[in-house]
């Protein structure tokens, strides 16, 4: 009873019927993985210079207001 249960799924026929379906444009290769043109260790480095930007900023902050005195 229960031996021709996987038959539809071992036809190749029956994956090849997506590719001819109405979705066929949506199955195309997907988008690049690149934001703003940047790969991935080019994103890297400039979250490291932004980062080292907010601690500048953030501890002359405290020297201009005197709640961090450097001597």
């Amino acid at each position: 009873m229960f031996n021709k249960v996987r038959d539809p799924l071992d036809d190749a026929a029956y994956f090849g019927e997506l590719e001819d379906s109405a979705f066929g444009d949506y199955l195309e290769a997907p988008p690049p993985r690149e934001f703003l043109g940047m790969s991935a260790g080019q994103r890297f480095v400039v979250s490291l210079i932004l980062l080292g930007t907010v601690v500048v900023v953030g501890l002359l902050c405290l020297l201009v207001t005197e709640k961090v005195l450097l001597f």
